[in-house]
């Protein structure tokens, strides 16, 4: 089994992140998010005591769309300026809450009664998707800026598409809380853009070999 080196680590959570945006902007656009890559991203939520940072998304192969994604924005294909926003605004709001040891005790204290009444397998079922939404609601959007995800009034209109893109961005903020304690810096994004590619590039050539 090939073992995940810190700044692999740390590329992952960037694709993590770059996942779940992804994800509530492919809700309020179309309506529509890619099965295996939703079930990932909210799995993530409930994994509360992963052992690796691999493990936190089920596998590689939990984040290969998120990977997709980091590697094409970076390289500057198929520019998304939508998510490059809600990428920075999510990890700007992930400082405040890093900062904020209420919020983090209440959301944890969430976070584990929805792990104990589901089953982190069934984490995109509606029953535990509208629980992790609700866990979202009531601590980080209650921080500024306030996350906004344009798309189609009328995917925007449809509550339960509301609530998916909720619990996508609260998996975006676990992601950004895992690239922080791993020691990823904003700055070191920008002047690691090539190596952050050629890392991206071979976990997802893992995550494939893996299938």
């Amino acid at each position: 089994m090939n073992t995940i080196d810190r700044f692999e680590a740390q590329t992952l959570a960037l694709a993590g992140i770059a996942q779940s945006v992804h994800l509530a902007l492919g809700i309020a656009r179309e309506g529509q998010a890619e099965p295996q890559a939703s079930a990932a991203s909210l799995g993530s939520v409930l994994r509360l005591s992963a052992e690796t940072p691999d493990a936190i998304y089920g596998g590689l192969s939990g984040v290969r769309t998120g990977l997709r994604v980091l590697v094409s924005q970076l390289r500057g294909e198929n520019r998304d300026t939508e998510l490059v926003r809600i990428t920075a605004t999510v990890m700007s709001l992930e400082r405040k809450y890093a900062r904020n040891a209420g919020l983090q005790a209440e959301l944890r204290r969430r976070l584990e009664r929805i792990a104990g009444d589901h089953d982190v397998d069934v984490a995109a079922e509606p029953a535990a998707l509208q629980a992790i939404a609700e866990a979202y609601l009531a601590t980080i959007s209650t921080l500024t800026p306030r996350v906004r995800v344009p798309g189609n009034p009328l995917m925007l209109k449809e509550e339960a598409n509301v609530m998916r893109i909720r619990a996508y961005l609260l998996a975006a903020l676990r992601s950004a809380a895992l690239w922080h304690q791993l020691g990823g810096r904003g700055w070191r994004t920008l002047l690691q853009r090539g190596r952050i590619i050629e890392t991206a590039q071979r976990l997802l050539g893992r995550s494939l070999a893996a299938v």
